[in-house]
């Protein structure tokens, strides 16, 4: 198991006699007895000099040490709300090693009723306890919450930010020392903006040496109720926050998932956004296929393929209920997805990986054949696990709606083809088959699949086409399917009449025609999920559909700037494109916006296209 990546161990809330909240792992409150809502605007939101301070800014951004119940979060974003001009984002990004469950905060804000309705949209949103990042969206995106579930010091590390203001309220010092060492303080000092400014509760002499140290100008100020004295601070250095662009105009290249999802993330940042795409529609490649699957990956040792496709996922699911929230329907299918165990020892390391993770039940469960039959409505060949969150769901209907959410401000042109890309006076301009011009501005991003290594500064990765099948099952009677089923390969309920079955992954094949035995490959794989479910029937009548994917190596997407100034990539999401393209497409549009990552920076180094650039290599 990675050492950074423990499983994430809830909060158990006690309450004292006069209903303080409070934690009998630490032998400490979690807020004032006078008030948590008052103990926040007193020593943090006054503290750091809120609300005026963020009259003037595009975009404030404020990094907390325990986020515990959210009460400084909610009463920051209720002051904003009240407070803030329309065209200011607020990013409030806070780092819990035992978060709450969804229940335990529903029982603690009931009782706060000033905050309640902002409190019921985090419980919403409110993630599984994975360790790592959790990126979640409110007030149409003006409002961004990104919680760090992990040890402090771990996550700190891997926060890629340039914060305005910091909010220090882990537990006291002497009941939890680990929220205030020297590593916590210089991860603090390097997210910290120039003139950055800190509050918080404790006057303890270490933490006033470790502040100092770390470069900030600390001093006493009036406490909090009963309490004699707070610090607040400032810092005279820091890190040079990325200066967003105020020319908010950008090309993307490509319609399909990558592309349109990349076009939606930067419309809500207020960017005016042209769309680019060779073909007369949107989602005419891989993307047009009738069907997948948007599921987690979990393995043993969490590496980064199970990190990002588990975290994307999660991510997917917000995304997808914001799209619909903003009337943009999708197609996709409820019940879960069911992933059939290769083996028996596959399905012992699926029953471990549960265990030492401790993972929730409305993440993922194990699940016997038996179990596994009756939830499915067949037979399946045995054991496995059962995502209830996962769903299968029509890809183009995706594309569609992010390209409908993007309103005024995103414009499509279809059925014209990019054959060059060039900067020319700080833009960059697309250019045809003819040589015009047919769009240039000072971002550009790159989302047409292995398409892309066409351009010359993109020739240098390493994505190769893979040519996939599906097969199209038709629906028979006294044999349904309740759920979407995987293994190697996955098949869907009915849709129209059909089950979606695939696919194949032909690796240096060129052959955009159906092939038989593909679909017969299609059709082995289901026998492998649901034996004897297609008995009968012959791959030679079957039909279904050939497109190909961009695939990477190592089979992680290539996400990020791509050497030149405003040239971003989105590719290579092979086969997961659907639970892999809005987090992507999130870690696109905040990089080229200047905000902060909502990924762990080693994460996002694994990610980046850089990691292809060999130090030889001509740089285009």
């Amino acid at each position: 198991m990675n050492p950074d990546y423990r499983p994430i161990i809830p909060a158990n809330p006690s309450f004292r006699d006069d209903g303080t909240l409070y934690s009998a792992q630490f032998d400490d409150v979690y807020a004032s007895s006078h008030g948590g809502l008052e103990q926040a605007r007193h020593v943090f939101l006054s503290g750091n000099g809120l609300p005026e301070r963020w009259q003037s800014q595009a975009s404030f951004v404020i990094v907390e040490t325990g986020f515990g119940a959210g009460l400084n979060f909610l009463a920051t974003w209720r002051l904003w709300k009240k407070t803030a001009p329309a065209d200011v984002r607020l990013h409030f990004i806070s780092v819990e090693k035992h978060p709450f469950g969804v229940a335990d905060l529903q029982r603690i804000h009931v009782a706060i009723p000033e905050i309640l309705p902002l409190a019921r949209e985090l419980h919403e949103s409110w993630p599984v306890p994975l360790p790592g990042f959790h990126r979640l969206h409110f007030e149409g995106g003006r409002v961004t919450l990104t919680l760090l579930f992990g040890d402090a010091a771990v996550m700190l590390k891997q926060l890629n930010a340039a914060a305005d203001a910091f909010f220090l309220d882990g537990f006291a010092p002497a009941r939890n020392q680990a929220m205030w060492t020297e590593p916590v303080f210089h991860e603090i000092a390097r997210v910290a903006k120039p003139g950055a400014t800190l509050a918080t509760y404790s006057v303890a002499v270490s933490v006033r040496e470790g502040l100092s140290a770390a470069g900030f100008t600390v001093e006493k100020r009036q406490g909090f109720a009963g309490k004699r004295e707070m610090l607040a601070g400032r810092y005279a250095g820091g890190a040079t926050a990325i200066a967003a662009s105020e020319d908010k105009r950008a090309i993307v290249i490509g319609a399909g998932l990558a592309g349109s999802t990349c076009a939606q993330r930067l419309t809500g940042r207020g960017w005016a956004v042209q769309v680019i795409e060779a073909h007369r529609a949107p989602a005419q490649e891989a993307s047009g296929n009738p069907a997948g699957l948007i599921r987690p990956v979990i393995s043993l040792d969490w590496n980064s393929h199970s990190r990002f496709t588990t975290a994307g996922f999660l991510y997917t699911l917000r995304h997808h209920a914001a799209l619909r929230s903003g009337g943009n329907a999708m197609t996709t299918g409820e019940g879960g997805v069911l992933q059939i165990a290769r083996d028996a020892t596959r399905f012992e390391k699926q029953q471990r990986i549960v265990e030492e993770f401790s993972l929730p039940q409305d993440l993922l469960r194990t699940l016997d054949a038996g179990d596994a039959s009756m939830l499915a409505g067949a037979p399946v060949a045995g054991p496995g696990w059962w995502f209830p969150q996962a769903a299968w769901a029509d890809p183009a209907s995706m594309c569609i709606a992010n390209l409908a959410a993007g309103g005024a401000a995103l414009t499509a042109s279809y059925g014209v083809a990019a054959m060059e890309i060039k900067r020319s006076q700080d833009e960059w301009q697309v250019i045809d088959a003819g040589g015009l011009v047919i769009a240039c501005a000072p971002v550009l991003v790159l989302a047409n699949a292995h398409a892309a290594t066409s351009f010359a500064p993109a020739q240098w990765l390493p994505l190769q086409p893979v040519r996939g099948q599906v097969s199209l099952v038709p629906e028979r009677e006294g044999r349904p399917l309740r759920i979407a089923v995987c293994r190697e390969g996955y098949v869907t309920p009915s849709i129209g009449g059909m089950h979606c079955l695939g696919a194949s992954f032909n690796e240096g094949m060129s052959d955009t025609s159906e092939r038989t035995e593909d679909h017969e490959g299609n059709l082995q794989r289901l026998e492998k999920m649901l034996p004897g479910f297609a008995s009968g029937l012959g791959a030679g009548g079957l039909r279904g559909r050939v497109a190909f994917r961009a695939v990477a190596p190592d089979r992680l997407p290539v996400v990020g700037g791509l050497g030149q100034p405003g040239l971003f990539a989105c590719l290579g999401l092979g086969s997961r494109g659907m639970t892999w393209s809005g987090l992507a497409a999130e870690l696109v549009a905040s990089q080229i916006n200047g905000d902060p990552l909502p990924l762990e920076r080693n994460l996002v180094a694994a990610l980046a296209p850089q990691r292809f650039r060999k130090p030889s290599a001509n740089q285009v």
